[in-house]
């Protein structure tokens, strides 16, 4: 079977599983499994698969068919215009946490700093690394008055973290710290950022509900108690005690809970507001001491 008749095969086997992203699916599934890129399939349609390219690419369809994230299947996921190595130990990078790097970033060019004052940020729940890596590789003439810390509860999360600083050249840059929330950081810092579980916890009547690719990823860096605020208050609980004068937090929030998260918020620092994401839902909660 030729790759432009296999193709299109694949796109109908993918939306019969209600797969939204078929096209784009059938495509990266096909690159992964020949080798060739999408301007060859694209120049070569009459292209012959071989047995071993049908059977290879019909088992990452099969796999892909049970909701089994495209980003797992490949082993990454693309993030502030990066690539991330990804696995089942950590959260896959979403496109609105790119906000907390925005908002890093300005915050730091805002910053006049000089040799002996140093800006130090830390990354609280780090999963792959997306976030610091991604705030390191931008920050430009501003790196060296920077110092940069991230820290996770998971080690399968920080080896991950390692591999993506190692293969964006920043692992030098950045000091990794396996810590829950604030248990083993020391010091304070001007940036502090979290990408903590908010998603309140799913209530069920009979146990019966429809598989979703969110349930490939790691429960403990999705789900929380407590509407989905109860790590998160924690963590701003803790950070009070973290964060210098003068200083920013970050950190992403569940729209359900937003409000809740910035009223919590309000009785510990001064300047709570609530920022929206690129949809315009309420996605980060900024803190500014």
């Amino acid at each position: 079977m030729n790759i432009a008749s296999f193709y299109q095969k694949t796109v109908r086997t993918l939306k019969k599983s209600d797969i939204k992203s078929a096209e784009i699916d059938a495509r990266i599934l096909l690159e992964l499994a020949t080798g060739e890129s999408r301007e060859f399939f694209f120049a070569h349609p009459g292209f012959k698969l071989s047995k071993d390219e049908i059977e290879t690419t019909t088992k990452l369809i099969d796999r892909r068919k049970s909701l089994y994230p495209i980003a797992y299947l490949i082993g990454k996921k693309e993030f502030f215009g990066l690539d991330f190595f990804v696995t089942p130990d950590v959260l896959i990078p979403r496109p609105e946490t790119e906000i907390l790097v925005e908002e890093t970033i300005q915050f730091i060019k805002n910053r006049s700093t000089t040799d002996d004052q140093r800006l130090t940020i830390l990354d609280v729940g780090t999963g792959s690394g997306n976030i610091i890596i991604s705030i390191v590789k931008a920050c430009g003439s501003q790196l060296e008055v920077c110092s940069f810390f991230a820290s996770d509860i998971s080690e399968k999360a920080l080896k991950i973290a390692r591999k993506n600083a190692r293969k964006h050249g920043v692992e030098k840059l950045i000091k990794f710290v396996r810590s829950d929330l604030f248990d083993r950081i020391d010091g304070r810092f001007n940036i502090i950022i979290a990408n903590l579980p908010y998603v309140p916890k799913r209530k069920t009547n009979d146990g019966k509900r429809m598989t979703e690719e969110i349930d490939f990823e790691p429960r403990n860096a999705i789900f929380a108690n407590d509407n989905g605020t109860i790590i998160i208050k924690k963590f701003l609980s803790g950070a009070k005690n973290h964060i210098n004068g003068d200083g920013l937090i970050l950190v992403e929030v569940d729209p359900r809970n937003a409000r809740e998260l910035k009223i919590y918020a309000g009785k510990l620092f001064k300047s709570v507001e609530l920022k929206k994401d690129f949809s315009g839902i309420y996605r980060v909660l900024k803190i500014l001491t």
